[in-house]
């Protein structure tokens, strides 16, 4: 597997394992609304800052909590919220899973110093100072590990099952299309360096609050199909995360279950979400077999993705949304 080779800001991970043991300060970051890898990364990028004694800090855009099935993950407590931080010139930012700079704080990233950019996002910016960019990675943390592994930097069962975390939600448990003999060979290598496999998967997928699970009831109970059932559609309101007693992190994940309807092609989850007192529209997106690039889509609507799962923000109406989504869809089948 290779970076994208662009222009003279790409930076090797060799480089990168160099570059980082000689770090004075750091402030690690990565996109709003994250993820399993997004939050895996800056965990296990915090432990190793800790582990290599490099003054450091963690960011993550917006307020409200993390999903709740990633909340074993050490650290999140201390991650700074709100707008994007200043940062004094000898730091430097290390920018994990993010495709472009938007994805980060309204203002976006001005940092003082270098800014290091990792991420296998195939739609990456290159906004950083040194960019390192592998759609071929089966995860962001996949690319952290190798940058271990070619550092010979320190990887305990701590660190380890941080980037475990970013590699099996990525891959879907190993289900996805993105999943390569090197995401097996990983897991593997980070199993024996002391990653719980069973306690990892209960944690992920077998303690999910009861207010998620009404949530995802509310999902599938307006489920719509279109297009001959290709295209599978619900919305969830402001309202069905207050009747229920669920923060907006809740909806992570209930995309997965209407990927899975049988002859479903492209699945579509639109939430309302609150952004400063306004309500805002979120877009998911998800692709079963690739037939139908989704980033390509999500890129209409100013977001971004892989060609199996992408997401975005909109202000029109739900209605509006859903047929314009049906629209663009329909012209790629």
């Amino acid at each position: 597997m290779s970076a994208i080779a662009a222009d003279d800001s790409s930076i090797s991970l060799e480089e990168i394992a160099r570059r980082l043991p000689q770090e004075k300060r750091i402030l690690i970051a990565a996109h709003e609304n994250p993820d399993g890898d997004a939050l895996g990364c800056v965990a296990a990028l915090s432990l190793l800052a800790d582990r290599l004694g490099i003054e450091h800090s963690a960011y993550l855009p917006g307020q409200g909590a993390f999903p709740p099935e990633y909340e074993f993950l050490p650290g999140l407590e201390d991650v700074l919220r709100g707008d994007f931080p200043a940062l004094e010139g000898s730091t430097t930012a290390y920018i994990l899973d993010c495709a472009a700079t938007g994805r980060l704080s309204k203002s976006g990233l001005e940092c003082a110093g270098a800014c290091v950019n990792i991420d296998h996002h195939q739609d990456n910016t290159r906004f950083g100072s040194h960019n390192h960019i592998d759609p071929e990675a089966a995860s962001t943390t996949e690319l952290l590990y190798r940058i271990i592994k070619i550092g010979g930097l320190p990887l305990d069962a701590e660190i380890a099952t941080a980037l475990y975390v970013g590699l099996v939600t990525d891959t879907g448990r190993f289900q996805y299309a993105n999943t390569s003999p090197a995401a097996h060979r990983m897991a593997a290598e980070l199993q024996q360096a002391g990653v719980d496999v069973n306690a990892v998967y209960r944690r992920l997928y077998e303690n999910v609050p009861l207010a998620k699970v009404l949530l995802r009831a509310r999902a599938l109970g307006r489920l719509e199909l279109r297009l001959g059932g290709a295209l599978a559609v619900s919305w969830l309101l402001s309202e069905d995360f207050k009747d229920v007693g669920a923060d907006e992190s809740y909806g992570e994940g209930i995309i997965d279950g209407i990927r899975a309807i049988r002859g479903v092609k492209i699945a579509a989850l639109i939430r309302e979400q609150s952004n400063n007192g306004t309500v805002v529209l979120k877009g998911s997106l998800r692709s079963t077999d690739g037939s139908v690039n989704v980033a390509n889509i999500a890129h209409l609507f100013g977001g971004g993705g892989h060609v199996l799962a992408a997401g975005f923000s909109a202000d029109n109406g739900i209605p509006e949304l859903l047929d314009r989504l049906e629209e663009e869809v329909k012209a790629r089948l």
